[in-house]
């Protein structure tokens, strides 16, 4: 059978190789790769196959033999009637996970960065409730609300969640009361909710609505909240109550897994140091944490973060010379150059080409020795290292922040070539 003549009635059987980067499995079918959700790698499987483009979109039937990286899904949401896609990987055993996320890595920086650079390292913490945060999709119908996860194969399709086994149980208690407080939230079928532990106590962020006439009175019913944030339809999100003894914008930058993120910020710190820096560049240094510490070690650090509530908070941490900027990095890295180290914590989407362009030769005008670039998608960062002209990796490390999911955190260092 050519891959041309693969149908989406027709049933075919293959076997699974590898994972790919959103968390499907890959195999090949007559040539025509095959990416299949819910599938481990050595799995033979058994599937309907949709032709997209040069690849095939499969949808499985059935395990025909089973991988000895498969294992039963502690989640009950996991599998049939809901689907639950907030995992992908319940059904692969966690060793395998790591090492399909160090796998990621390496290839992202073979296929996109044009770098070939050694299988990095792995390292992970408890692989259920570790998340500090759970954003759940928020649904009216008549007189039920219901809140939960979005089925991985119908994002229309919204079960109600009873647990999740990622998430810290107060986390999901702090839900419960959430949804036995509905009655008071804003009007609407479709609002969107996040639960996130603060420093000591939970934190809401709301999403959808027009208006919230009984705020006062969801308040009062959900009294373990710290803090609540409202993002109206159409408008910017604002904090509409707190009742934090210490306020912290925590609601946009708190790690979701505390351990792990633990790890990863003594790693990021101690890998700036080793340059030896008198001056330090922390980029989208959201609250100021890596700055903070590499002040207290007597680096003179520009911390360049756009939200303004982030930004000022973290001048108020940094002793002078050291300094906040409120900007987004692209302007403002220009005038925090040269510096000895430079820290990039970009979002998903990576750094903008105009800032690797002023950091492509090291030396010259920036004056840089290293770069530590901290990245939460390997596809981002394999594209802006592949960018960095006259630089070479000389440490990649990955870190298990996210269990159970296709998420990886690496931590990347540059010297000059």
């Amino acid at each position: 059978m050519s891959a041309v003549s693969v149908s989406p009635e027709t049933r075919v059987s293959f076997e699974v190789a590898s994972l790919a980067a959103g968390g499907d499995g890959v195999g090949r079918v007559d040539g025509l790769v095959v990416f299949t959700p819910r599938t481990a790698p050595g799995d033979r499987i058994a599937a309907t196959v949709a032709v997209e483009g040069r690849v095939g979109r499969g949808t499985l039937i059935e395990v025909e033999q089973p991988s000895a990286d498969r294992v039963a899904a502690t989640c009950a949401h996991y599998e049939a009637p809901d689907r639950c896609g907030g995992c992908q990987w319940q059904h692969v055993a966690l060793e395998a996970q790591r090492e399909a996320k160090r796998r990621m890595v390496q290839d992202a920086f073979a296929r996109i960065g044009r770098r070939a650079v050694p299988l990095p390292s792995i390292r992970g913490g408890a692989p259920w409730r570790y998340r500090r945060a759970l954003t759940l999709a928020l649904r009216r119908r008549g007189d039920r609300v219901w809140a939960g996860m979005r089925a991985h194969d119908d994002p229309e399709a919204v079960f109600a969640l009873d647990d999740c086994h990622i998430t810290e149980p107060r986390v999901v208690e702090t839900w419960r009361a959430i949804l036995a407080a509905a009655a008071h939230l804003p009007a609407g079928a479709r609002l969107r909710g996040t639960v996130r532990w603060l420093e000591a106590e939970p934190g809401f962020v709301l999403e959808g609505g027009e208006a919230w006439p009984a705020l006062e009175a969801f308040l009062s019913a959900v009294p373990s909240l710290g803090a609540v944030w409202w993002q109206a339809e159409g408008r910017q999100r604002r904090l509409v109550a707190d009742r934090r003894a210490r306020a912290v914008p925590a609601a946009s930058f708190a790690q979701v897994n505390a351990e792990v993120a633990a790890w990863l910020h003594e790693t990021v710190v101690a890998r700036a140091l080793a340059f030896a820096p008198a001056t330090a560049v922390d980029a989208y240094s959201g609250a100021g944490e890596t700055a903070a510490r590499l002040a207290a070690a007597g680096v003179a650090v520009t911390a360049i973060e756009l939200d303004a509530e982030a930004s000022a908070f973290a001048a108020e941490r940094l002793p002078a010379p050291s300094r906040a900027v409120a900007a987004s990095v692209e302007s403002a890295l220009p005038s925090a150059l040269p510096a000895d180290v430079v820290v990039l914590n970009p979002p998903r989407a990576g750094v903008a080409a105009t800032v690797t362009d002023r950091l492509a030769r090291p030396g010259g005008p920036t004056g840089t020795r290293g770069i530590v670039y901290v990245s939460c998608d390997p596809a981002t960062l394999a594209r802006d290292v592949g960018r960095l002209v006259g630089w070479q990796v000389v440490s990649l490390e990955c870190f298990d922040m996210f269990p159970q999911t296709a998420h990886v955190e690496t931590v990347c260092v540059l010297e000059p070539a």
